[in-house]
């Protein structure tokens, strides 16, 4: 929100919108004069976002997929897309799609992790390596934010901005995001890259162990890059 700081009377659309969280503050910022348009391609997602943005007449929801964006040409001033295109493989028609729906200056924000900066502390750094490596499986693009700037350049964007967003847990607290995170990585790796049932809960067992000792790290950074169609 601070990076594309939406006006008064815009027109925006959030891609991949999820609940709607940042839907809703998007059609605060435009208010009443504006409108925001939310798409995602999961039908609970467009359900609660819809639920939670339910006071606001300016916001309207559509099942979609970022690769087929079902609007006009030149619809929007301001489009954002929060870790949608990491899982998109075919991202140049995604990004294609982006720049075909902005207006001439219309304004892009993309946020995606790069899931190899991750630094996660392990007594065992084998299992930690492949547990992550079998985590790379839930996405297309693991490392997506190295090669951005010049996919945007690829489809016609002029790149304004790239910002790091660095999360940094040394406890391991349900507020913090490794924690639920861990959770997650442990369903998903199971009987992946080698890893079985017993030990994916072996290595959430140590990362609780080292928290009780003192000893937990966690960081992951995500990057923000403002664009702007040429």
């Amino acid at each position: 929100m601070e990076a594309t700081a939406p006006l008064a009377g815009e027109r925006v659309l959030d891609i991949g919108c999820g609940p709607g969280f940042v839907t809703e503050e998007l059609a605060r910022a435009v208010g009443p004069g504006g409108s925001v348009l939310a798409m995602d391609n999961s039908e609970s997602s467009i359900a609660m976002a819809r639920q939670r943005c339910e006071e606001f007449s300016n916001t309207q929801f559509q099942l979609a997929q970022a690769t087929e964006l079902p609007y006009p040409n030149e619809s929007f001033d301001l489009a954002i897309s929060t870790q949608v295109y990491e899982y998109i493989p075919e991202i140049g028609v995604a990004l294609a799609e982006l720049h075909r729906v902005l207006r001439p200056g219309g304004r892009a924000a993309i946020i995606d992790t790069d899931w190899h900066s991750i630094a996660w502390h392990s007594a065992n750094p084998e299992r930690m390596t492949r547990v992550l490596k079998a985590w790379d499986e839930h996405l297309a693009h693991p490392v997506l934010p190295r090669i951005l700037i010049p996919l945007l350049r690829a489809a016609r964007f002029s790149v304004i901005e790239c910002k790091t967003i660095s999360y940094l847990d040394t406890k391991y607290s349900p507020e913090g995001y490794s924690y639920n995170m861990t959770k997650t990585i442990q369903r998903f790796v199971r009987d992946r890259n080698g890893i079985t049932k017993e030990e994916a809960e072996e290595w959430a067992q140590e990362l609780r162990k080292l928290a009780q000792e003192g000893a937990y790290f966690f960081n992951l950074n995500r990057y923000l890059f403002l664009a702007e169609k040429s």
